[in-house]
């Protein structure tokens, strides 16, 4: 089968030839449809992530996918064979990922989640929904906007960000997002209110003007902490300033006046359930920014595949 693959951390990804993998206990494998490229990818294939799991080599790089189940292991009653299952594939050990024609996964992932696709929902949508749907999730959950208040998205036009956006906005919550102003309008029509448009002014002061009496709360998706350090004053005392990109440094982080997290994904199959719910209601619609071919995975982790609107998510596909 084809495979993007890793030797060891730090290697280059690189399109390889590799055997079938077969599941043992407690796994499953499954027919690869679609795929998803996250920031999480090039952090375990760099290595920074090595203490979080157990890895094991050649790695097949790849977490979020959508496909069919076509074989399974000793003990797995969650599927079975010909199950359309999506989700974020992190087995522990973790070998093989879903940048892969075949993956094998645990049926229930030590630190990944899986359900069954939505009737409906083709794959290549439903492998572009899990790790950053999961996290525009948790992350404003936690953040406990209150009802009508005011949100600041930076980086919205990302997976994250796409996701928070509407999110939010099918709160009730006004919500203020940077962009380049040629993608205005694309986020107007996700549900964002107000456009802080990049390059034309700095986003502090674009909100004193926008939000002169401060903002409840701020995701950060980019992961500048400069940037961030200027724009947490446009908070409100009690309000919330978290991050999916760990772009909030060590004095942010240890004030008391607002509330501070770089925010790790938790709570994962409670996440994916709810973010499907949302999808399968229409509320929120993946942004899928580029389709690919499995050939192209090695460009899409480098960052050198550019889409003409909204980032949102690159997905590839597989069948």
């Amino acid at each position: 089968m084809r495979a993007v693959t890793i030797e060891r951390f730090g290697a280059t990804p690189k399109l390889t030839t590799r055997p079938v993998p077969e599941p043992g206990p407690g796994q499953m494998r499954v027919s690869v449809e679609a795929a998803s490229v996250n920031p999480l990818d090039t952090a375990i294939a760099s290595g920074s992530l090595a203490a979080l799991g157990e890895y094991r080599f050649p790695l097949t790089l790849g977490m979020d996918g959508a496909g069919t189940v076509t074989a399974t292991g000793d003990g797995v009653t969650e599927f079975a064979v010909g199950d359309r299952v999506f989700g974020q594939f992190w087995s522990r050990p973790l070998q093989f990922g879903t940048f892969a024609e075949a993956a094998v996964v645990q049926a229930a992932p030590a630190l990944g989640a899986l359900a069954a696709v939505p009737d409906g929902l083709p794959s290549h949508v439903a492998a572009a929904v899990p790790t950053a749907g999961m996290t525009a999730l948790g992350a404003i959950d936690h953040m406990r906007v209150p009802d009508h208040g005011t949100l600041l998205v930076l980086g919205a036009t990302g997976g994250v960000g796409t996701y928070a956006v509407q999110i939010a906005a099918a709160q009730g919550i006004r919500v203020i997002a940077t962009a380049s102003a040629r993608l205005a309008d694309d986020l107007r029509k996700l549900g964002a209110a107000d456009i802080a448009a990049r390059g034309e002014e700095p986003v502090d002061q674009v909100l004193r003007r926008l939000a002169p009496e401060g903002v409840d709360a701020v995701l950060d998706a980019v992961g500048d902490r400069s940037a961030n350090a200027r724009v947490a004053g446009a908070v409100r005392d009690g309000g919330a300033f978290f991050s999916t990109a760990f772009g909030l440094g060590e004095h942010l982080l240890a004030q008391e006046r607002i509330r501070t997290a770089n925010y790790r994904l938790d709570r994962k199959p409670e996440r994916l359930a709810g973010i499907a719910d949302l999808v399968t209601a229409g509320t929120v619609q993946p942004v899928i920014g580029s389709l690919l071919p499995l050939t192209q995975a090695p460009r899409a982790l480098t960052g050198a595949i550019t889409p003409s609107g909204l980032r949102g998510k690159t997905v590839l596909h597989l069948t």
